[in-house]
């Protein structure tokens, strides 16, 4: 230690002696560095004497008059040499600097920081406050400095957070303080176990025989099966847990009893139930008041008491358990309460902000919505829906959890808006250039959707790729019906469709089955009934099904008055189509325009544009592209299939002022679609406006990627210039295009052989303007 004086060892020892009582007398290990000193004469760990933490301070102590010398407003000046401060600043522990004045026997201290401090011309100096007396008042700063310095190696429960659901999360952190080893070692063993989170599972609850799991670690337990979708053994969890703990096991049985409840099995959450429903105990417990409630509720058939039971509820109890409202929400979603449903979702997201079950229960409400026409504004909950899925989706493949339900929205809803490359992008495994992951991809709704995108754009190969990938499974029908050949036998074709109603086990493959033997004219008086339950049917539904058959068997005029009596989007779209199916148009625009103006369904005024082009009336359907195009509910496939269509029509018609106003509204949407940019620079060329074509290339620098623009690229160089660069793209061009017409190779050989320029701004004169149109 560094002193006044080389020969004055007293004063050492005072220095020593006097921070060392200090600490002692808190409880804290003082423990002097016994080699020779480089800057640090002692650690000293919290609590050391009573309870070791194994967080330390490290203290350099200097005592005698002389440092107290340089006094400041507030305290005194302290400086060394750069080697030392270097070293504190280095040092793996948090450096403390105390000052000990002998006469006094009092410590004065500062922690050692880049921040505190201060250099100058001449070096470097830290203040030590005089307010800073080493006594017990200090006790709780220096504590806190110690212990937020970060330890040698992380806990491993941080270390775990990230990778574990957020239900688990905030279980193991209520659990650190009570049973940090515990908290240690189970965040280590979920975390580690993530990618094999069933095997993980069954390990610890088989062998929580023989070792100490203790019931809150085997509730955490539960948690994290139940969000990696194993649903079995987060029950058996629950029920271990609640055998266990007498305290607790009320609240356990009935999370075991709601979860058995939700599965369907009568038996088990009877069982759960019997035990509790004599005590008294089970009043006071929300859980188990719920799961008796709701048991009796689907017993009887009434859920008056389950709502009476939520009505006498605090807010704050419901709150307070985000399982009860999962529960109940999830519950009111199944009977098709989609307005208490969503109600609850966001009461959840509301106390529990991080819940999966709460965003995700509220996207697919917010989907369901959409698909039954109840949305008002089903833009905004198709934004929301994606908003929500998407972000549920890359939590959980953060840590590995199943993220096929998330996926499979944002699939649904791609199909949904039209965006049918993106829907089948979000199918297709990533191995394969696609989004999905190896569970994502093998849900059979993300692969029968994937399948259906495909069809809409005509592409039964890709569908039939879907199917491959679907081999023996149930999906698999499903999907090669979708994919077969339009063109094979009639009875082939239903018999498929027939196969495929057979083998349905999700709402969606049962309702697309229907659908299609309906449209086919063969579906079959008892269908309907059979398979109810599973398809979600309701009235409407029936009505839907019932009329497209009949219109399959040649009475449309039934299916049209079947139609119109229902008041629905979805009949109101069917009955759209079958009227344009069968030519009448007039009737199927004014049926466009009520379902578009009573339920704002997109769907009803693309069919308008489609019908009006049908029937020939293009300017009317021109006009209400441009309504389409304004509603900004369009997916970026569907604008960019509008835009093509007026652009095209308006070179048809030689109307290029026409063409370049649509192509400016169009590079709106799409900067940089080279299609767009070509089509304004060769509107631009066809009003003899060469200078504007020019500065249009310039500033968009479309890419030639069709050969029908090589003679305005062409063109334009040679007019306004001829580079290394132009030559070496034409170069390029002339390989990639080789196969194409004589003309555009020939435009491209001109180009070769021009002179280079030195600059791009020289001209020469204007060739033939041959080609400029095929743009």
């Amino acid at each position: 230690m560094a002193c006044v004086s080389t020969s004055s060892a007293q004063t050492e020892r005072i220095g020593v002696a006097t921070v060392d009582l200090v600490f002692s007398s808190r409880g804290w290990a003082f423990r002097p560095q016994e080699l020779a000193d480089h800057g640090i004469d002692a650690h000293a760990e919290v609590d050391g004497l009573t309870a070791p933490t194994g967080r330390f301070i490290a203290i350099q102590i200097k005592c005698g008059p002389s440092y107290f010398d340089r006094k400041t407003k507030d305290g005194w000046r302290f400086s060394a040499t750069y080697r030392l401060l270097n070293y504190w600043l280095d040092y793996q522990l948090p450096v403390v600097l105390i000052l000990v004045d002998p006469d006094t026997q009092l410590g004065y201290w500062v922690q050692v920081t880049a921040a505190a401090v201060r250099y100058t011309n001449r070096g470097w100096s830290i203040q030590v406050p005089s307010s800073n007396v080493l006594d017990a008042r200090s006790d709780d700063i220096l504590r806190g400095i110690a212990l937020a310095a970060p330890p040698a190696n992380l806990d491993p429960v941080e270390e775990a957070l990230p990778l574990l659901p957020p239900s688990v999360v905030e279980m193991l952190i209520a659990l650190r303080p009570v049973d940090p080893d515990g908290a240690r070692r189970l965040a280590k063993l979920l975390s580690e176990g993530r990618q094999q989170p069933r095997s993980m599972v069954e390990a610890l609850i088989n062998g929580s025989r023989a070792w100490p799991i203790s019931p809150p670690q085997l509730a955490t337990i539960g948690a994290y099966a139940n969000e990696h979708g194993h649903k079995d053994l987060a029950l058996a969890a629950f029920a271990l847990a609640a055998g266990r703990d007498p305290d607790n096991q009320p609240r356990f049985s009935g999370i075991a009893a709601i979860m058995a409840i939700a599965a369907g099995d009568k038996v088990r959450a009877a069982d759960f139930l019997r035990p509790l429903r004599a005590r008294e105990q089970a009043e006071t417990d929300l859980l188990t008041d719920v799961a008796v409630c709701a048991f009796n509720a689907d017993e009887s058939g009434r859920d008056d008491v389950l709502t009476a039971l939520l009505h006498d509820r605090p807010d704050e109890q419901l709150d307070a358990e985000p399982t009860c409202l999962l529960f109940l929400a999830d519950r009111a979603f199944s009977r098709g309460n989609l307005d208490q449903a969503l109600a609850l979702y966001e009461r959840v997201c509301g106390r529990h902000p991080t819940s999966l079950g709460g965003r995700l229960g509220r996207a697919q409400v917010l989907i369901e919505r959409i698909l039954d026409g109840s949305s008002v504004l089903p833009s905004r909950d198709q934004h929301e829906a994606v908003a929500l899925a998407t972000a549920v989706r890359d939590d959980i493949r953060r840590w590995a959890g199943p993220s096929e339900t998330a996926h499979r929205l944002l699939v649904q809803e791609r199909l949904i808006a039209g965006a049918f490359m993106e829907a089948i992008a979000l199918a297709t495994p990533v191995p394969f250039g696609g989004q999905a992951n190896d569970r994502e991809a093998m849900d059979p709704i993300v692969a029968v959707v994937g399948a259906q995108a495909s069809i809409a754009l005509n592409d039964r190969a890709r569908a039939a790729r879907f199917a491959d990938a679907m081999r023996n499974t149930a999906a698999e029908p499903l999907i090669r019906a979708l994919a077969a050949d339009p063109g094979q036998p009639r009875a082939t074709t239903d018999a498929m469709w027939r196969r495929a109603l057979e083998h349905a086990d999700t709402t969606l493959a049962a309702r697309i089955s229907l659908n299609h033997l309906a449209s086919a004219g063969a579906l079959n008086a008892d269908d309907l009934d059979r398979v109810a339950t599973l398809a979600n049917l309701d009235a409407d539904d029936r009505a839907i099904f019932t009329a497209r058959n009949a219109a399959a068997t040649g009475d449309l005029d039934a299916a049209v008055t079947t139609l119109q009596s229902q008041r629905s989007p979805a009949a109101g779209e069917v009955l759209i189509e079958l009227l344009r199916e069968a030519g009448r148009y007039d009737e199927a625009l004014a049926a466009c325009v009520d379902v578009w103006a009573t339920y704002a369904a997109v769907k009803a005024l693309i069919e308008k544009v489609n019908i009006l082009a049908l029937s020939g009336n293009l300017d009317a359907a021109d006009a209400s592209t441009a309504e389409l195009l304004a509603t900004g509910e369009l997916a970026v496939e569907q604008r960019r299939q509008l835009h093509g269509r007026i652009i095209q029509r308006r070179i048809e018609q030689a109307d290029w002022t026409g063409a370049e106003m649509c192509c400016r509204t169009a590079l709106k949407d799409e900067p940089h679609n080279p299609d767009y940019g070509w089509g304004l620079i060769t509107a631009q060329l066809n009003q003899d406006r060469w200078d504007d074509a020019w500065v249009s290339y310039r500033q968009l620098r479309p890419e030639v990627t069709d050969p029908a623009t090589v003679p305005a690229w062409a063109d334009l160089h040679l007019r306004f210039g001829i580079t290394p660069e132009t030559l070496a793209i034409a170069t390029t061009l002339i390989s990639r295009f080789e196969q194409s017409e004589p003309a555009t190779l020939a435009h491209l050989t001109r180009v070769v052989n021009a002179p280079t320029m030195a600059g791009t701004s020289a001209a020469v004169p204007a060739p033939p303007r041959a080609g400029v149109t095929d743009g």
